[in-house]
């Protein structure tokens, strides 16, 4: 979709300021939400969606997209499949619904509509919080259908375990690690460039800015690094949330080299914890073995364990 597409769904004649675009928006989200509609629009009402985030990137100080948070979200299934422009990962799991957020006229959050089901893997036309949402949908589908005929059902801490680790898994299969990192990092050399941080541990030596620092393991899905000395100092954080769901699996599968230098002296934060900014170069090493088999095999132990779980 160009530019001058997106301004004839919307009706726009290019002299609208951005006020008079939202409320173009808002109207026409009113008039063709499924929710509103005898008939199925969500193909239209993701065209809509796609062609107001277009428009608004003309706009200082917006990005087009929507921060607005639904009362109750709610999520308007397509009666057919469609089609989404994002590269596939034919050996996934299980497909997944891409979900749309929409606004009613006067800008209230309706709920999310699924506008296509399939394999896709996260690309920046996606939001990511709808990108997650997705994968928490599926994992609860997953878990429903492994216990379809039982009357007891585990206590909620034991299936949000499940949940999250199922969840977790499936993240891993929907990233493409070359693909995220080319929109979140900078290549510097045959490496990503990452702004990153170090959150330190309590009563552990402060390092210096220049001081390097390497992997020490992973626990929880967290990468704890150490200093020269082999002392640990805290684990590895991230000032953007996505990149958790890319540089850590890179670590659990073995596939990166890295190279941790301290930038910044260490900063203050609430509640008493301390972070010191880091320089993170990321090498991806291309393996033949996939783990793609191995992850699936995984979610198979995961829903068959909690199929069996209380009996």
């Amino acid at each position: 979709m160009n530019k001058s597409t997106a301004r004839k769904i919307l009706g726009l004649n290019g002299t609208e300021d951005e006020r008079a675009i939202k409320r173009k928006y808002r109207k026409l989200m009113h008039d063709h939400h499924p929710d509103n509609s005898e008939s199925d629009d969500s193909e239209l009402a993701a065209k809509i969606n796609t062609a107001y985030e277009m428009v608004m990137k003309d706009f200082d100080g917006s990005d087009g997209k929507h921060h607005s948070t639904p009362k109750k979200p709610t999520t308007k299934k397509s009666t057919k499949t469609k089609n989404w422009n994002a590269k596939e990962n034919k050996n996934a799991y299980c497909v997944r619904p891409i979900l749309h957020e929409v606004e009613d006229y006067d800008g209230n959050s309706i709920g999310t509509i699924e506008i296509a089901r399939g394999k896709y893997v996260w690309s920046k036309d996606e939001e990511f919080s709808l990108f997650l949402k997705s994968l928490y949908e599926t994992s609860k589908e997953l878990m429903d259908n492994a216990r379809p005929s039982l009357f007891f059902e585990p206590p909620a801490v034991i299936k949000q375990k499940y949940l999250a680790d199922i969840t977790y898994l499936l993240t891993g299969q929907f990233i493409d690690s070359s693909l995220t990192l080319n929109e979140l990092a900078v290549m510097d050399t045959s490496a990503y460039k990452i702004d990153a941080m170090v959150e330190l541990e309590m009563n552990t030596p402060v390092p210096k800015p220049g001081t390097a620092l390497y992997p020490a393991g992973i626990s929880k899905h967290r990468l704890y690094l150490r200093n020269k000395g082999g002392e640990i100092v805290g684990y590895l954080s991230f000032k953007d949330d996505r990149l958790y769901y890319v540089i850590i699996p890179l670590f659990e599968q073995k596939k990166a080299q890295v190279k941790m230098v301290v930038s910044d002296t260490p900063k203050s934060t609430r509640y008493g914890k301390k972070y010191a900014d880091i320089d993170l170069w990321v090498k991806i090493i291309e393996d033949q073995n996939s783990a793609i088999d191995n992850t699936n095999r995984k979610i198979d132990e995961l829903l068959e364990k909690y199929a069996k779980e209380g009996l």
